[in-house]
């Protein structure tokens, strides 16, 4: 592993950002990689604020879209479809009432559309998850979107919300899991009523089935918890950990979640077996993972790659662990503090290519957000 770095956005006075740990940015030859571009990232996004979307090419920014859905954690949902090398999918504001997702063909210019935003798509491409980004901008603005109240936003476990099923192919999608029916399943004497909101959710490789994260609103200066619940696509659902300390997480396969989370007590990166019956679980021994971290299985599932939070000098980590020998090492430490507001930090975000050949991060140069690749 020769561990290169280098800057592959453009330096040209504009924010370059791709997004979440979880999403692809590079396309499937490698040559392409996704990118959102911004004029500011000194404060949250604001209902009028546009994302140019494109992809960065030979250190060149091509654009193709814009979106006035996104935010600085999670972007507009920027992915390559899975159905269709030719095509990406995002999020943007469709009129004056409403989010949808958009498939795009960026080389005829072709678009479909769905009737609601997608909060993730399935590997095989033929399924999205749709959650309301209006409720989640009310509880952690950087991770909704800015601009259309919340039509339940008083209703704190609503029947008429939740986890919407999209058909890709068709655009349509149904109502598969109300918060109502959450709290009636999975009832909770410290969260009670409060309200609910679903924070991050994933399908398994197969896409048969996906996890989510559930939180309370917090009240009185207090954090919320986190109830980590898996279901299928017609949401009969399981729960693998009740409400909680559960940040981030990552498949390994359709069975196991890779999860930082409170076991027994103990916070740590854990592997989760998501099967009925009692919880099966294996806690990761290391001095990279005491500590929350977004956490990404490579490619062929031997190593894990963790970026983490700021230390006393504002640089964040990024580990890499070895499964299959426990070794572990420092690849980089990344000069990125947090800002004023806490939903426009710049977290590394580390995700692989798909041949595990390369490694991209957001990160600051000269006080600009920008893209960082790492030869692997």
């Amino acid at each position: 592993m020769t561990d290169k770095i280098c800057i592959i956005s453009p330096d040209d006075n504009y924010h370059y950002f791709f997004a979440y740990y979880d999403l692809q940015p590079y396309s499937a030859e490698g040559g392409m990689h996704l990118s959102h571009r911004v004029s500011f990232a000194d404060r949250l996004p604001e209902a009028g604020d546009i994302a140019q979307l494109g992809y960065i090419h030979a250190g060149a920014f091509v654009p193709f879209a814009e979106s006035g859905a996104w935010n600085f954690q999670q972007g507009a949902q920027l992915r390559w479809n899975p159905r269709d090398r030719r095509e990406v999918i995002y999020n943007e504001r469709g009129g004056e009432n409403h989010y949808r997702a958009v498939i795009h063909n960026i080389i005829t210019g072709e678009k479909s559309y769905t009737d609601r935003p997608v909060a993730n798509v399935s590997p095989c491409g033929r399924w999205g998850l749709g959650i309301n980004f209006s409720r989640l901008y009310d509880f952690r603005p950087g991770y909704g979107y800015a601009g259309l109240p919340d039509p339940f936003y008083d209703i704190a476990q609503p029947e008429d919300d939740g986890i919407y099923l999209t058909d890709m192919k068709t655009g349509s999608s149904r109502l598969i899991i109300d918060y109502r029916r959450i709290a009636r399943e999975f009832p909770n004497a410290k969260v009670g009523a409060d309200k609910l909101t679903v924070n991050h959710i994933t399908f398994n490789p197969s896409s048969d089935r996906f996890v989510f994260l559930v939180r309370n609103t917090p009240k009185d200066g207090k954090g919320w918890n986190t109830l980590l619940l898996t279901s299928d696509r017609e949401g009969y659902m399981r729960r693998l950990l009740d409400y909680t300390m559960v940040s981030h997480y990552n498949w390994r396969d359709d069975s196991h979640l890779l999860a930082f989370c409170r076991v027994g007590g103990v916070n740590g990166l854990y592997l989760l077996e998501d099967a009925a019956g009692d919880l099966s679980v294996q806690r990761f021994e290391s001095p990279c993972f005491e500590q929350d971290l977004h956490c990404i299985y490579s490619p062929d599932r031997r190593y894990i790659l963790g970026d983490s939070y700021p230390d006393a000098q504002g640089c964040r980590p990024l580990y890499l662990y070895d499964t299959q020998t426990g070794g572990e090492r420092v690849l980089t430490r990344s000069h990125s503090p947090n800002g004023p507001i806490i939903d426009i930090r710049c977290d590394l975000h580390a995700r692989w290519s798909p041949d595990g050949g390369y490694i991209s991060f957001d990160g600051f140069n000269n006080s600009m957000r920008c893209i960082y690749e790492m030869t692997m």
